[in-house]
C-alpha cells in the first residue's frame, strides 16, 4: 500500500467532474479504475478499506454551481461529491483535528451540534479549501467515527426542476412569496422590481420562486435566523409532523397539486389562494419562535 499523502489529491478532485484530470489522478494513485458515471438513482462509490477512504459521486449536488442535474448525450454529468475518512486513514487532516480527540477536546476546538433523528454528535472543522466543508462525527466509543469532506451544499426548501409541470410548484411559490413579503429573505436577494411586482400583485405569487429566485428557494435565500424553520417546514421535518408545508396545504386546499389524481381540480396560482394559506405560514413561524414546534433534524448544543 502506498504511503503517499492522498489528501491533496482528494481535495483537488472533490467538486470536479469524474473525467477531470484531478479525478483520474486520484483514482490512479489509489490503483483503482476511473470513476463510473452516476444516475439520479445510483451513485457509485470508490471504496478503499485498507486506506480508510470512501469516495462518492453524484449527478446532483445541492449547490447553485452544480444545479440542475443534466445529461450530455445519454450520460449524466457526474461529479466527485464527498468522501468519508476513517480513523485508520493516514493522510493529512484538517487543522486542529486528531483521531484521538474525545468529545470534550473536540468541543473545545470546534462548533458542536446534535443532528438527525439518531441525534448524532457532529463537529464543524475548518474548510479544507474554498468550496469544501468538513465535519467529524462522534462514535459510540467517544472518539471520531469518521471525517466527512464534501462540496459545500445548501439546505434546499424548494427547487423547480427544468421541464416540471408549473402547477406542481404552486404551493412552494406561495411560500416563497410569503418569505419575500414578510421579510424572511436576505437583504437584496430579490431586487426592487420583482419585490414591487409582488407587493402590487401585478404578477402571480409563483413569480417570486420561478422568476425572481430562478426556481430555487434555498438556504442562501433567507435570513440565517429563519433557515432552520424554512427547511423543517418545507421538507416535512417538523415536530409535530402536522406542522409542515404538505399537511398544511392538504388541510387548506384539500391536497397538494403534485399528489392530485388526474382530472382533479388544481389549486390555482392566485392571490386569493395565497391569502388562504399565508396566515398559516405566519402561525407556524410564530409557533416556532415560541418553541411550540421544532425541527426534528437539527438541534443545538
Amino acid at each position: 500500500m502506498s504511503t503517499e499523502d492522498l489528501t491533496p489529491l482528494l481535495l483537488d478532485a472533490l467538486g470536479k467532474r469524474i473525467g477531470d484530470p484531478a479525478a483520474t489522478a486520484l483514482t490512479a494513485a489509489l490503483g483503482k479504475r476511473p470513476f463510473k458515471p452516476a444516475t439520479p438513482n445510483n451513485s457509485p462509490w470508490l471504496v478503499d478499506r485498507k486506506r480508510g477512504l470512501e469516495i462518492a459521486t453524484s449527478v446532483r449536488i445541492e449547490n447553485r454551481a452544480y444545479w440542475p442535474a443534466r445529461k450530455e448525450g445519454r450520460v449524466w454529468v457526474t461529479f466527485v461529491s464527498h468522501a468519508f475518512l476513517r480513523p485508520h486513514y493516514r493522510g493529512s487532516l484538517p487543522a486542529g483535528f486528531d483521531w484521538r480527540m474525545d468529545d470534550a477536546a473536540l468541543s473545545a476546538s470546534f462548533a458542536r451540534r446534535v443532528e438527525g433523528v439518531l441525534r448524532a454528535v457532529r463537529f464543524t472543522l475548518p474548510p479544507p479549501r474554498d468550496g469544501l466543508v468538513a465535519s467529524a462525527e462522534l462514535g459510540d466509543d467517544g472518539r471520531p467515527a469518521h471525517l466527512l469532506i464534501r462540496v459545500a451544499v445548501e439546505r434546499e426548501y424548494a427547487a423547480v426542476e427544468p421541464g416540471s409541470r408549473p402547477e406542481n410548484s404552486v404551493e412552494a411559490g406561495f411560500f416563497a412569496a410569503w418569505c419575500a413579503l414578510d421579510g424572511l429573505m436576505r437583504e437584496g436577494r430579490i431586487d426592487a422590481r420583482h419585490l414591487d411586482a409582488l407587493k402590487s400583485r401585478s404578477v402571480p405569487p409563483s413569480a417570486c420562486l420561478v422568476t425572481a429566485l430562478g426556481g430555487l428557494l434555498w438556504q442562501a435565500d433567507v435570513s440565517p435566523e429563519c433557515d432552520a424553520f424554512c427547511f423543517a417546514y418545507m421538507k416535512r421535518l417538523m415536530e409535530p409532523e402536522a406542522a409542515a408545508a404538505l399537511p398544511d396545504a392538504r388541510e387548506i386546499f384539500g391536497e397538494s397539486n403534485f399528489w392530485r389524481k388526474p382530472g382533479e381540480a388544481l389549486t390555482q396560482d392566485s392571490w386569493e389562494n395565497y391569502d388562504r394559506i399565508a396566515p398559516r405560514y405566519a402561525l407556524r413561524l410564530a409557533q416556532w419562535r415560541r418553541g411550540e414546534i421544532a425541527s426534528k433534524v437539527h438541534f443545538a448544543g
